[in-house]
């Protein structure tokens, strides 16, 4: 196009289902060219559009107020309420949330981390910084714009400058725009008038200047852009202002000066303005100049949203239809259109240089040209720098400006070049490079370093092999950024880089060749290597390594046996500790080989590696061989399986970490285990008995506690059993090992152990404890004392110590041990009938001790209760208030008869309930006293009950007033509770002056429900009672007469008459309540109560003339209000109006009017329109009232005096009469009422119930509304005025709601054409939606089938395809269906339908473009399949499309499976060379081997060849056995020749040998290898006689045939002159290699030599030999000492566990870890002292030694025995 802007629309909203109603500002929101995010709040959804893919719109149901992508990263800010949310939209993670405390109004993303959120009274910033910050206040909102509709906000690239834009209305109609700028570092606001404004960065001679321009129409209707710049105050001196500029904007006068700036945006790529206007215009400005470029509408409607498109430099907007519009530059024509429509020559070029806009290349070079012949280099060199798109920058230029000749002293011409294009920006490649070698060579290349940081250069790899010369650091930054990847990771690891190598090939998507890289590494630092592989390790399999661990096994395996070719062991173990970490069983095999290496090189690094425990499918036999070599035993153990190695190298424990060897038993099977500890035990029994006794006590439950017993026990140790025993009894709960322990003890005379155990111990038997301690007698009672008295033996422990005279023992027990056990221990006294004066003295010994209590229980049972008074009365005599004390006393003296009566009513402590008990049968008044004292009633009952004591138990009934006690007497099952209750009401209840107890015992007969004995009572009370209090008390009154309503009818009326002081309101309702409405009405009439009465004769009694009559007897006015009320409510209207009247009410017209809604006849209006004319000046709701006289004329029809009465001055509500008569039918009367009230919607509806369609048709187009124009179009079909229907239907179908009723009107009424006639013409109304399209369409697939296509093509964009395809399908419509599905592009179903429907929806081209954007695998094989039936001559063209998507194994198998019995195995397969040749590129083994089937069976040798060759992935095996049985020979040479590459030696061979093709045979033979093949064929050629192929065999296998064999063959054969040749290059290739040899060992020899000579010096220099000998290395200053290498220090001494002791010089340098050293000057003395401690025992007698021994063996059993208590403690 010649045109200078381009106009594309790029997506539809319509289209993918978005309603009109969503399209608003407030709902659609486009913060950059990527994504639009459109509310649609009438189904609750969130729809976001990837405007790359806009058919494929993404819907979330979400309820947001606001919306808004980020334009940069696919994070969303959503607004719900006063929360904003970040909310990432791919990952579905909310990534941070905060509540603003105000209202939020507006918010948007101004930068790609930061949103700005406006609220009613400031402006915030939120930071997206993956913190939790909370927004922070920027600024306070100008108070002029406090109205305005906030319609963006803004800010420059740097955030220091802020601008708010904000429109609202004015007085005269028009748009006011208002903006607030704001400084952020002066803190300063400036209001403006405006309606858009933009920010936008140039640069200006190198400086950055940053433009704020902004569009404003006054109210004059002049309108203005204006540009000025911002922040200059913080440029350089030196550096250009901009000034400030200014240009009129131009409005087409047919808009009527109603057009106004609605965006200005600026260009991401070019110096240039975008203005959208309301009216859809685009005006497009120069940045720097504010000029005028270009003017055009580009929409037809408002594009209300628009944002900047970053690569075309120009903009997206949406407009109110839905249209998704891009609008940008043509740069082509774009020079051109100014310098020919503006002619301002000046302003192209300008524009030219800025933006790069081809056109004006020949003005720039022609300028250039004259310059530069005029020697103004300085000018040329500008021009040169301005020219567009660089096109006057190349080389020849360079060269141009190089040649001009340089004066002394002066800058060279290119010099001046490079520093002018450096002022105004980047250098290219070239000049780059070209400036580079010039600062180099002169010394300056720090200036480079400069340049580049500045961004001044161009990148490129010859630039950075430059500067990395100088500075690696900056040479690597410039190979990243010019992406030479090789030279980035040279350079990273040359620098120490290593750990970024692997990240940066991820990030770049480059393949790392590992072991290469490693190589190259390891030439440079080992270190570095050994990084860089575990990097490239982690990197190339970083997840799910676990699953491919075969390839993990064998990289790991080639990297491992590469370090160690290089002699890099410590690497490659390294190494392999990272690559190895999860521990598979294919890593087996390379686990075992870094264990040995280090096991038999390194075996510190291997004991780390065992310990960590991170290799488990090592050889584990292997290992632990090794590992017992090493002494490194621990280790041994944990990878020995056989039990006979374990024992063997278990006896170490000399060595062994006794910790460890303790966690080692727990590995063990129950019967290894035994054994071991069995080994250990019989191997030294003293030496580790301790050791043997702490895995014995662990393990003892898995073990068997009694195996265990067992062998301690047969032990010759005394103690062994008993130590095992006092391991283990503290955590045992085996009754077995506890008993044993005790008597084990006790033999031991350990009877403090036995008494703890006895004291402790849960889990012994006691019976068997007790016998045993009983038979042995031991000395220390105790033990049998703990039992007996734990376990309640106490009476047999009395008796025994009794017999056997240890009564003390008996006395010391109470006293000391368990005086609670008294009770118990008295009882047997008695029983063994000792003295009671011995017993009183016990129990005085332990009197403050003893529980009284039980004391008591145990006396009173064997009838000796007055043995305890002196007792008691000491205890009461201290001061005792215990109940136990004073209740014991209490029967002491009730047993004594010693004034019981008063102790028990005065003493305040004994317990009631066991005083009582004690005196039921003694003494039941006694009983009854105790009882009542301490409220005990149940039992009080009881006794009273039992002894008929009813007296005593009503008196205590009423004193007590309990309702739960009432409850339990007061109950028919009580057969006691008639003679109790007579009792109350003879003697207790008359008694009593407390009204609160009568309460209580009317109450409690109420709850009883026993209404009879209640009124007797009453009566009692009341009529017979002396006292007047109770005879004139209301509630008593009211309660008898409330008794008698419930229980005694007739009674009542009585009961009312004869009493006078009871509550007549409560008592007649009461009455009226129980249907007793005579009663009630009698107690009203009692008590004048007369609007009640005649309430009861309406209400209840419903008798109206009764009431009528009453009412003239009183003839009161609120009695005829209360019966008017009544008729009215009746519907006994007239009656009703005239008792009001009678009762002259004015105030109860509301009732008359409401009465008269529901029940009034049109004749009943009479009386109803008198009584409200009557009241009508003095009602309070005038308006109530004449609204319903007017009614009331309206149903009487009487049309002439409503109007009347509507022409005078009255408060009648209108509408709702005209809706009360519209309800009732009443036509004209609502005709009349709609017309005065100009009603039209209505009135509409009124004309066409009377037939009057033209003008329902009028009021409904003054009316307006969608109701009314629906009613008249429905009625008008109905009448089949369609000319009329169709006027309404028009305003109806544009609402998309209301459609689908006139749909459904129209077709079951059968107008379809007519309907199809409506929505033909609503297509061109502007209001015309998506759902009109479709439906419209579906109407065409229905019934006008013949132009359905031309349909679809022409409004497919603007309807629901969808719903379209689904009615063509449903009409079967296919072809038409297929296009819709193409359209819509779901491609799948489009190539379903063409070929399910081949006849009428397939077109080759169609099918073709279809297929090629399918998606469906299925879909691609099954066309296939229908090309092959139907189309098989296009088959090839269907297969070149279909080959970069289909799987090459399931389509080659279609093509042989078709038509297999007509064309053989192959199918149709040649028939599709073609398509086979083009896509063999591709080197897929299943195109591969279809080709080279093909070509065999074609007999194409050259081209079998070639393909073989060319493309080997294919199974090259299984296809030279099918060659190899060919009839022809070279295809049989072929065969050999593919066995041959994929190392099938023999088959090549033998091949050869069958076709006598000896050369081939001989090669293949050279390329094996193979010594064994070798002599085979050596044997065979001369068996054969062929001795000139054994010379050429020979020759061909020289580097690997044996020398000796050759010249043995020669030999034995006569061969020799064959063989010469081989042999004479052999004997030379062996006299080289000896002559190396010698240069080596002599150089070696002389390096040894001169080391030796240095040592000798450096030993006669050393004076410290004198003291220290010859050995140590120089080493003088450290002592001789121990180290212990290769496990764990044990914690008792220098024999560390698994530690190998070595003589040495302390602080070695071989070690792994820091050596344990000990002194050997100590250790020396430890064994002295151990020696003169083995001699004095061996002197000692045999006695002294069994005593030492045993004093010994106690003494470390105890010891041993608090240690294990205090650790498990």
């Amino acid at each position: 196009t010649d045109q200078p802007l381009r106009l594309q629309q790029i997506a539809s909203l319509s289209a993918i289902g978005v309603p009109q109603n969503a399209l608003t500002f407030n709902t659609v929101r486009m913060e950059s060219d990527r994504t639009i995010c459109i509310r649609n709040l009438a189904d609750s959804q969130l729809i976001m559009l990837d405007l790359t893919k806009p058919t494929q719109p993404t819907r979330k149901q979400l309820v947001t107020d606001s919306a808004v992508m980020n334009p940069h990263s696919p994070v969303l800010l959503l607004q719900i309420g006063s929360n904003l949310q970040l909310f990432n939209s791919q990952t579905n993670i909310q990534l941070k949330q905060v509540t603003v405390m105000e209202r939020i109004i507006f918010s948007s993303w101004i930068s790609k981390s930061t949103v700005g959120i406006i609220t009613e009274t400031a402006v915030y910033h939120w930071a997206d910084d993956g913190t939790l910050s909370e927004p922070v206040k920027m600024f306070d909102r100008h108070e002029n714009l406090s109205r305005a509709q906030i319609v963006s906000y803004k800010a420059d690239d740097s955030e220091n400058w802020l601008c708010l834009t904000g429109i609202m209305g004015s007085s005269d109609g028009s748009v006011k725009g208002a903006m607030q700028l704001f400084s952020v570092e002066k803190r300063m606001s400036q209001f403006l008038e405006g309606h858009a404004s933009c920010f936008k960065t140039i640069s200006m001679d190198g400086h950055k200047t940053i433009l704020f321009a902004f569009a404003a129409k006054n109210k004059t209707g002049v309108s203005k852009l204006h540009v000025i710049e911002v922040g200059h105050e913080n440029k350089a001196e030196n550096a250009p202002k901009f000034g400030k500029k200014s240009a009129d904007i131009f409005y087409p006068p047919e808009l009527g000066g109603g057009d106004f700036p609605v965006a200005l945006i600026a260009s991401a790529k070019y110096t240039l303005l975008y203005m959208v206007t309301k009216a859809g215009y685009l005006h497009i400005f120069d940045a720097e100049s504010a000029s005028t470029l270009y003017m055009n509408r580009v929409s037809e409607s408002t594009m209300f949203v628009q944002c900047a498109h970053l690569t075309s430099g120009g903009l997206v907007g949406v407009n109110r239809q839905g249209a998704v519009l891009h609008a940008c530059i043509n740069e082509q024509v774009f020079i051109p259109y100014i310098m020919s429509k503006l002619k301002d020559v000046a302003l192209a070029t300008r524009l030219a240089s800025r933006n790069g806009f081809p056109g004006a290349e020949s003005l720039f070079e022609e300028q250039f040209n004259e310059l530069f012949n005029a020697g103004r280099i300085q000018d040329a060199a500008v021009v040169a720098a301005e020219s567009p798109a660089g096109s006057l920058r190349g080389s020849a230029t360079i060269e141009r400006f190089r040649a001009i000749p340089t004066n002394e002293g002066e800058p060279s011409a290119l010099l001046i070049y490079f520093q002018t294009l450096l002022q105004r920006g980047a250098l290219n490649e070239a000049e780059s490079l070209e400036l580079g070698y010039m600062v180099v060579s002169q010394g300056k290349a720090h200036l480079l370093e400069t340049w580049i940081r500045e961004d001044k250069l161009t990148p490129t790899e010859a630039l950075g092999d430059l500067v990395k010369q100088g500075n690696p650091v900056m040479g690597l930054a410039v190979y990243i950024k010019a992406e030479a990847h090789a030279k980035v990771i040279q350079c990273m690891i040359e620098t120490g880089q290593t750990n970024k190598v692997v990240a940066y090939a991820q990030k770049v998507g480059l393949t790392l060749d590992a072991q290469q890289i490693v190589q190259l590494a390891s030439g440079i630092s080992p270190q570095a290597a050994l990084e860089l592989a575990n990097n490239m390790s982690r990197a190339v399999i970083p997840q799910s390594r676990s699953a491919i661990a075969d390839k993990i096994a064998q990289e790991a395996q080639q990297m491992f046996d590469m370090f160690i070719s290089r002699g890099m062991l410590q690497e490659a173990t390294a190494y392999c500790l990272d690559a190895l970490k999860e521990d598979a069983a294919e890593f087996g095999e390379l686990q075992t080989k870094v264990l040995e290496a280090n096991l038999m090189n390194n075996p510190q690094v291997a004991d780390m590696i065992l310990n960590q425990d991170m290799w488990h499918h090592y050889h584990k036999q292997k290992i632990a061989m090794l590992c017992e070599r090493q002494g490194l035993f621990q280790h041994a153990l944990e990878n020995y399986e056989d039990l006979e190695d374990v024992k063997r190298v278990i006896t170490n424990t000399h060595v062994l970490n006794p910790g460890w060897l303790l966690n080692f038993f727990g590995t063990l099977s129950p019967n290894d285990g035994v054994e071991c500890l069995q080994e250990l035990v019989n191997n030294n029994p003293r030496g580790n008995l301790q050791l043997c006794v702490m895995i014995a006590a662990k393990y003892t439950e898995q073990f068997g506690a009694v195996k265990l017993m067992e062998m301690f026990g047969a032990m010759k140790i005394q103690d062994a059993l008993y130590l095992f025993l006092g391991a283990i009894v503290n955590f045992s709960d085996n009754p077995e090992v506890h008993f044993s322990y005790i008597e084990t003890s006790c033999k031991m005379q350990q009877y403090s152990e036995a008494e703890r155990v006895t004291r402790e111990s849960n889990y012994y038997d006691p019976e068997r404890v007790k016998a045993y301690l009983m038979k042995t007698k031991p000395k220390d009672p105790r033990p049998l004392i703990n039992v007996c008295d734990r376990f309640g033996f106490i009476d047999e422990m009395v008796r025994f110590m009794i017999k056997n005279g240890q009564i003390k023992f008996v006395e010391g027990f109470v006293q000391k041990i368990n005086p609670s056990r008294c009770p118990t221990v008295v009882g047997t006294l008695l029983d063994m009938d000792r003295s009671e004066e011995s017993i009183q003295k016990l129990i005085m010994s332990v009197k403050n001790n003893v529980p009284v209590g039980e004391l008591s229980d145990e006396v009173e049972k064997r009838g000796k209760i007055k043995l305890l008074l002196p007792f008691l009365e000491s205890k009461v005599a201290d001061g005792s208030t215990e109940v136990e004390v004073h209740s014991s006393i209490a029967k002491c003296y009730i047993e004594t008869n010693n004034t019981p009566e008063h102790f028990l009513t005065t003493n305040v402590y004994y317990d009631s309930r066991v005083v009582g008990k004690f005196c039921e049968r003694r003494f039941p008044h006694f009983a009854v006293v105790a009882y009542a004292r301490g409220k005990c009633d149940e039992e009080l009952l009881e006794v009273t009950n039992a002894n008929q004591l009813f007296k005593e138990q009503a008196k205590y009934l009423v004193d007590r007033a309990s309702p739960e006690l009432y409850a339990l007497v007061l109950t028919p099952a009580n057969p006691n509770m008639r003679k109790v209750v007579d009792q109350m009401i003879q003697s207790a209840l008359p008694a009593v002056n407390e009204p609160e107890k009568i309460g209580a015992a009317v109450k409690a007969f109420m709850t009883a429900e026993l209404p009879d004995l209640l009124i007797t009572m009453l009566e009692r009370l009341v009529f017979q009672s002396s006292n007047s209090v109770f005879a004139r008390n209301k509630n008593l009154q009211n309660l008898l007469i409330l008794t008698t309503i419930r229980s005694d009818k007739e009674r009542a009326m009585e009961y009312i008459r004869r009493l006078d002081n009871y509550d007549a309101g409560d008592i007649a309702e009461l009455c009226v309540t129980a249907n007793m409405f005579e009663e009630g009405f009698t107690i009203y009439m009692r008590f004048e109560k007369y609007v009640d009465a005649i309430g009861v004769l309406l209400d209840n009694v419903q008798d109206m003339k009764r009431a009528e009559e009453f009412a003239m007897q009183r003839d009161l006015p609120e009695v005829w209000v209360r019966l008017a009320t009544a008729q009215l409510k009746a519907g006994e209207v007239v009656a009703g109006v005239r008792s009001l009247i009678k009762a002259k009410d004015m105030v109860s017209y509301e009732l008359v009017i409401s009465s008269a809604k529901e029940h009034a006849s049109p004749s009943d209006y009479d009386t109803v329109i008198k009584y409200l004319k009557t009241i009508r000046n003095k009602a309070k709701d005038i308006r109530l009232v004449d609204t319903e006289i007017l009614y009331g004329f309206c149903r009487q029809n009487k049309l002439n005096d409503a109007e009347e009465f509507i022409n005078l001055p009255n408060a009648a509500d209108m509408e709702e009469v005209a809706e009360r008569v519209m309800d009732e039918e009443l036509w004209y009367a609502a005709k009349l009422m709609f017309t005065l009230l100009k009603d039209n919607g209505k009135l509409a509806v009124v004309l066409v119930r009377l037939g009057e369609f033209q003008a329902a048709v009028e009021a409904a187009k003054k009316a307006d509304r969608v109701h009314a124009w629906k009613m008249v179009c429905f009625a008008c079909v109905d009448a089949k005025e369609f000319r009329l229907a169709q006027q309404c239907a028009l305003k109806v179908v544009v609402e998309a709601g209301e459609l689908h009723e006139v749909l459904e009107y129209y077709e079951d009424r059968g107008h379809f054409m007519q309907l199809m006639d409506v929505l033909d013409a609503g297509l061109t109304l502007e209001r015309a939606h998506q759902a009109m399209f479709t439906e419209n369409g579906v109407l065409y697939t229905k019934y006008k089938e013949e132009r359905a296509m031309d349909y679809m093509k022409m409004w497919w964009q603007k309807s629901n395809v969808p719903r379209l395809i689904r009615a063509c399908e449903a009409a079967w419509l296919w072809a038409e269906a297929a296009y819709l599905y193409t359209v819509y592009e779901e491609f799948d179903n489009a190539a379903t339908v063409m070929m399910e429907h081949g006849p009428a929806a397939w077109n080759a081209s169609q099918f073709t473009d279809v297929i090629s954007k399918a998606g469906s695998l299925d879909v691609m094989y099954k066309s296939v399949r229908f090309y092959i039936m139907e189309h098989a001559e296009l088959l090839n063209d269907l297969l070149i499309v279909l080959a970069p998507k289909a799987e090459a194994t399931r389509l080659m198998g279609i093509l042989r499976g078709s038509y297999r019995q007509e064309f053989g195995e192959l199918g149709i397969l040649p028939l599709c060379k073609g398509f086979l040749n083009k896509v063999q590129d591709a080197n897929l083994p299943e195109l591969n081997h279809a080709m080279n089937d093909v070509l065999l069976a074609e007999g194409d040798l050259d081209g079998l060849k070639d393909s073989t060759n060319t493309f080997d992935n294919f199974e090259q095996i299984s296809f030279a056995s099918k060659l190899e049985k060919h009839e022809f020979l070279e295809f049989r040479r072929l065969a050999v020749s593919l066995y041959r590459k994929n190392g099938k030696y023999e088959r090549a061979i033998e091949v050869s040998k069958r076709d006598g093709m000896w050369s081939d045979m001989i090669e293949s033979v050279g390329t094996s290898g193979d010594p064994e093949i070798m002599e085979d064929a050596v044997k065979f050629f001369i068996e054969s006689g062929l001795r000139e192929c054994f010379t050429a065999l020979l020759f061909s296998c020289f580097e690997d045939f044996p020398p000796d064999l050759a010249l043995e063959y020669a030999w034995m054969y006569n061969m020799v002159d064959f063989a010469m040749p081989f042999l004479i290059q052999t004997l030379r290739e062996v006299g080289q290699r000896l002559m190396g040899l010698e240069e080596e060992v002599k150089e070696e020899r002389e390096i040894a030599d001169e080391k030796q000579r240095e040592e000798e010096e450096e030993i006669n220099s050393d004076t410290s030999v004198l003291l220290y000998g010859v050995g140590h290395h120089g080493k003088g200053d450290q002592p001789l000492a121990i180290t212990y290498q290769a496990g764990m220090a044990a914690p008792s001494g220098p024999m560390a566990a698994g530690a190998v002791p070595q003589i040495g010089w302390g602080g070695g340098m071989n070690s792994v870890r820091a050596p344990q050293t000990y002194n050997m000057n100590a250790y020396q003395t430890q064994v002295a002292y151990q020696t003169r401690m083995a001699q004095q025992q061996a002197y000692m007698s045999r006695a002294q030694q069994q005593a030492y021994q045993s004093r010994a063996a106690q003494a470390q059993a105890q010891a041993y025995a608090s240690r294990m208590a205090s650790n498990y403690q």
